[in-house]
């Protein structure tokens, strides 16, 4: 039963000799441990946060932010109304992630809300680098704890998008789109071409965050997503806000650390 295995897998990090680690990161060691030990296999589905907190020593609170940063780093998929499973591990999307930020070597955990969907026409760049004249975009809310929240478009082909362009913006929050067109449509985005500069918030971006009048420019960071053959598969535009923290961008697969210190229980 997978409850008694990980029962078992994370009771020795509650352990006094790791009194100096949060209790959410112990969470995260002891199932990251068991997963690539073989102990907890792909598709092996998680017991509910309420079982879990009445068999360890962790709260719900607790044990929610350690199943969000499992997410986050690719090592459990969370879906609407079936639950937490374990994610195959030969695909990492972690590695695909492109709005990245860093506390002690591990990916924070994003917060995505989704504003909506729609077709647009392309300007003559994007159509170029499409092939086409007309994409979707969603058009998202992004935030890193503690930061101040970023707008972002995601472009796409309407060919991958057909199945998303009648749902509701909420359907978006917490969506990784990557990873929703590799199990929908076998689409993998491996390789990111960015650029970056400052310049003035679009209408959409000043709109959606409340900008008041005297913050008239961020950070246009543009971001050109390809497969592994080299075609062009996402375009993405993040327009940040001025104080964000820094950025982190990879141009090689990591595996993400394991947290050692962090803030929160």
């Amino acid at each position: 039963m997978t409850l008694e295995k990980i029962v078992k897998a994370c009771l020795p990090h509650f352990e006094n000799e790791h009194l100096g680690v949060p209790k959410y990161a112990r969470f995260y060691n002891a199932i990251k441990q068991a997963v690539h030990a073989g102990d907890l296999l792909p598709g092996d589905k998680l017991p509910s946060e309420q079982a879990l907190s009445a068999r360890l020593p962790a709260s719900l609170g607790t044990l929610q932010k350690a199943l969000k940063a499992l997410s986050d780093d690719g090592i459990v998929i969370r879906e609407h109304g079936r639950g937490t499973f374990i994610r195959d591990q030969e695909v990492k999307f972690e590695d695909i992630r492109v709005f990245r930020f860093l506390d002690e070597g591990r990916p924070l955990p994003l917060n995505l809300q989704g504003l909506g969907i729609r077709e647009v026409e392309l300007d003559t760049e994007l159509a170029e680098f499409f092939g086409q004249q007309r994409a979707a975009v969603v058009q998202r809310l992004v935030q890193v704890e503690g930061e101040p929240w970023t707008f972002n478009e995601f472009y796409m082909p309407l060919a991958y998008a057909e199945a998303l362009m009648e749902r509701p913006a909420s359907d978006f929050d917490g969506l990784s789109l990557h990873e929703y067109l590799f199990h929908t449509q076998r689409i993998l985005t491996s390789r990111f071409m960015h650029r970056l500069g400052v310049g003035p918030f679009s209408a959409d971006a000043r709109h959606s965050l409340a900008l008041p009048d005297d913050v008239q420019c961020g950070m246009q960071w543009q971001v050109r997503g390809y497969s592994r053959d080299g075609l062009p598969t996402t375009f993405q535009r993040f327009e940040l806000q001025p104080g964000h923290r820094e950025i982190e961008i990879t141009t090689q697969a990591m595996q993400p650390a394991q947290v050692t210190r962090g803030s929160g229980a």
